[in-house]
């Protein structure tokens, strides 16, 4: 089971990259806008400093990613907020069409697959992905957050 989830979970990634390189973009300003359009599609748009930790970038990175996301037409930054220090990130018509052109036919297909299982079937599965995530989130967040550039931390891990 968790080998099996763990390869979807690559296979999702494998997806991430794809979509990027269809749009020309580098996959984390891909994985910014899947983000912003499902948060949005939630109802829970992001702020730029929700974004950075929901793609583990630093504030200035995630600056530098958003003028560049802006400028090429996929998202818009605006204040809609009563508080008007508050920016909220929205994706354009633009970007979302073409990620409704890529993912709308896998969706589709998952869809039907998933049609195939029962009600029952269907609660046992979610319940048991709940549980896995929620164990996985809880074990990450007792980790120890990594000090320095990331080739420094990794090269002290190293034997």
């Amino acid at each position: 089971m968790l080998d099996g989830l763990t390869a979807f979970g690559a296979a999702q990634s494998e997806l991430l990259r794809l979509f990027a390189r269809t749009k020309g973009m580098h996959v984390t300003d891909a994985a910014a806008v899947v983000q912003i359009i499902e948060h949005e599609d939630a109802g829970r748009p992001l702020t730029p400093a929700r974004l950075a930790e929901r793609i583990g970038l630093s504030p200035g990175a995630t600056s530098i990613l958003l003028a560049r996301l802006e400028t090429a037409g996929f998202i818009d930054r605006t204040r809609e907020h009563t508080d008007r220090r508050i920016v909220t990130l929205r994706s354009t018509r633009a970007i979302n069409e073409a990620a409704d052109h890529f993912f709308e036919p896998l969706a589709k297909q998952l869809n039907a697959a998933l049609a195939e299982f029962t009600a029952k079937d269907l609660d046992l599965l979610l319940s048991a992905t709940d549980r896995l995530r929620a164990l996985v989130e809880a074990y990450a967040m007792t980790q120890p957050e990594p000090t320095g550039h990331p080739t420094a931390v990794a090269s002290q891990q190293l034997p």
